[in-house]
């Protein structure tokens, strides 16, 4: 790269019973940068204390808030 060494984003994904948040983040040299974000609300029932108990539910959660941040990274941390 031309003005340093940026390395690709990546997705960091926070699934609660309550809510499924991303963050996009990228790496320049020693910083960070937010990318991306969003929050979008999980069906009720979907998510149990530590289990994903419908997964479809989450899944279309998920890519709500992908499609809401506009996230363009593929890689999850």
């Amino acid at each position: 790269m031309l003005f340093g060494n940026k390395s690709q984003p990546l997705l960091g994904l926070d699934i609660t019973t309550s809510s499924v948040k991303l963050i996009e983040l990228s790496q320049s040299g020693k910083r960070y940068r937010v990318e991306s974000y969003a929050a979008e609300p999980t069906p009720p029932n979907s998510v149990s204390e530590k289990a994903i108990v419908d997964a479809k539910a989450v899944g279309e959660a998920i890519r709500r808030a992908v499609k809401r941040a506009g996230a363009k990274a593929t890689d999850v941390a």
